[in-house]
């Protein structure tokens, strides 16, 4: 339903009733018994305590703008923007979340009693009018339904996901490898037949040169392992041989390996990266969040543009002050922490120590688990007891989920993962997200629980963090940080269909 990927600036997150009671009413005050002057005894008609709730609030301060509910016989309503938030598409949100929660619910149907002036608005997300007008709270009103089709039509969600979010399903992977042992052959095959027999470039400088074998590589591969692929970048920041085969393209694979790119350059603390390119591939370029620099100018009897990249680089010091370094190793066979009691902190160096930690502080949940790991790696987060744990707590309550945020969801869906396959029986409760492609430039890897207890390291590829099972400041951060992502995150149908 949104027009766009455009990151909002507005979050939209399910409500809790008993906690964000007073937070809502005050909307729905505002909205309603102030603006519309509907009598209090028809807006307040007990029902609340039995519903699901959606609160919208401004990106910038947190502050409350908007709320929606969901009743249990499938009516959403409660629809309720502030007036200085109006026309931003809040209450587009707030309407594709209760549908979507509906829907991950088992209901067939949703229906609404809507304001007769806001039909179009209704009819653009899908709903039908259904009977004639009528006045409710001395208001014209029509019913309104929409259809559902179940979670586990893949060909709906497919469907629906592609249409409103303008992603494909990726057919392809990609990776970083070593120039002497595997790319040197395949690259150098594919160079030449793009660089040199495509483009007409001289082949002794695009096919091979002195710069490969200091150079990091990065290669996509289709479904049947063939190199499709690849790119460059040297220890200072210049990227450079983007390669698509030509019946590959327009899929999303350049702009996937130049993700990496940035991304690597980030974890080395580059403060940019540039790159020299034909001006016909610039807008591919600038879509990554490269600038120009000067003018064109010729090389290779091609006109070139010059472009840059700054980089915000994570360092230590964004995580914790050098007084903060001293703390307790940990041993998974000897857990005496308690969540939101114990607030010591753990240094983390092995990866046994991670897999344990995060196992011990996941069991202990009783509200939520939010993880933030770009590629949701198998060693510490694909086990049976991980498994476990997320689905006990999903199948506590209404309340009780589980968030999943990840870069690359290719490869946890080609190999498949104990959480995916919990998600997909829970898809209500254990949701995956894939972050936006503007916000993948930091590669640091955390686990928020209860907001309260934290882990946390600073490269998701070293096995080098910390973890306090009480720090609410620190949960506070993170749980910002990530739900910024989560809001403007993406959704894969591959990571929610049942069958792949």
């Amino acid at each position: 339903m949104s027009p766009d990927l455009r990151i909002r600036k507005f979050n939209v997150r399910e409500a809790d009733w008993p906690a964000d009671a007073s937070v809502l009413a005050d909307i729905r005050r505002l909205v309603f018994i102030v603006e519309q002057e509907v009598p209090q005894d028809e807006e307040w008609d007990g029902r609340d305590e039995d519903s699901w709730h959606f609160l919208a609030m401004a990106a910038e301060d947190d502050a409350p703008i908007g709320t929606a509910r969901l009743l249990p016989d499938g009516q959403i309503g409660r629809m309720a923007v502030l007036s200085p938030h109006r026309n931003a598409g809040v209450g587009t949100v707030l309407l594709e979340n209760a549908i979507d929660k509906a829907r991950h619910l088992g209901f067939s149907q949703v229906f609404l009693h809507a304001q007769t002036h806001a039909l179009t608005f209704y009819q653009r997300a899908g709903f039908v009018p259904d009977g004639e007008e009528f006045e409710e709270a001395g208001i014209p009103h029509r019913r309104m339904h929409l259809d559902l089709a179940p979670p586990e039509d893949n060909v709906h969600r497919k469907s629906a996901v592609e249409s409103s979010l303008n992603i494909q399903v990726k057919q392809f992977d990609a990776r970083e490898v070593s120039w002497d042992q595997y790319a040197s052959v395949v690259v150098r095959l594919m160079r030449q037949a793009v660089f040199v027999g495509e483009l007409g470039l001289p082949a002794a400088t695009f096919v091979e040169d002195a710069i490969d074998t200091e150079a990091i590589h990065w290669i996509a591969e289709d479904e049947s392992r063939q190199v499709i692929g690849g790119i460059r970048m040297t220890v200072d920041g210049t990227v450079g041989r983007l390669v698509v085969l030509p019946e590959h393209r327009r899929r999303g694979i350049a702009q996937s390996l130049l993700e990496l790119s940035v991304a690597k350059a980030v974890r080395f603390g580059l403060p940019a990266v540039c790159a020299e390119v034909p001006s016909a591939v610039v807008p591919l370029y600038l879509k990554a969040g490269f600038t120009r620099v000067g003018g064109e100018f010729p090389a290779h009897g091609r006109a070139h543009q010059h472009l840059e990249q700054s980089l915000d680089p994570v360092t230590a010091e964004d995580v914790r002050s050098e007084d903060e370094r001293e703390g307790a190793d940990f041993s998974g066979s000897n857990i005496t922490y308690e969540l939101g009691r114990d607030d010591q902190l753990i240094l983390l160096r092995r990866e046994e120590d991670f897999r344990n930690i995060v196992l011990e502080m996941c069991r202990q949940a009783t509200q939520s688990i939010r993880i933030y790991s770009p590629v949701l790696d198998h060693r510490t987060f694909d086990t049976t007891e991980l498994m476990e744990a997320c689905s006990t707590l999903a199948r506590r309550n209404k309340y009780t989920f589980v968030h999943v945020l990840m870069h690359e969801p290719h490869r946890v869906v080609k190999n498949g993962h104990q959480l995916l396959e919990i998600s997909r029986r829970l898809p209500s409760s254990i949701k995956f997200r894939v972050v936006h492609p503007e916000l993948r430039h930091h590669s640091n890897e955390f686990i928020v629980v209860d907001d309260a207890g934290v882990i946390f390291r600073l490269d998701h590829e070293i096995y080098d963090g910390y973890a306090r099972f009480q720090d609410v400041t620190e949960a506070n951060r993170l749980g910002r940080q990530f739900l910024r992502a989560w809001e403007s995150g993406l959704s894969d149908p591959n990571l929610r269909a049942l069958g792949i």
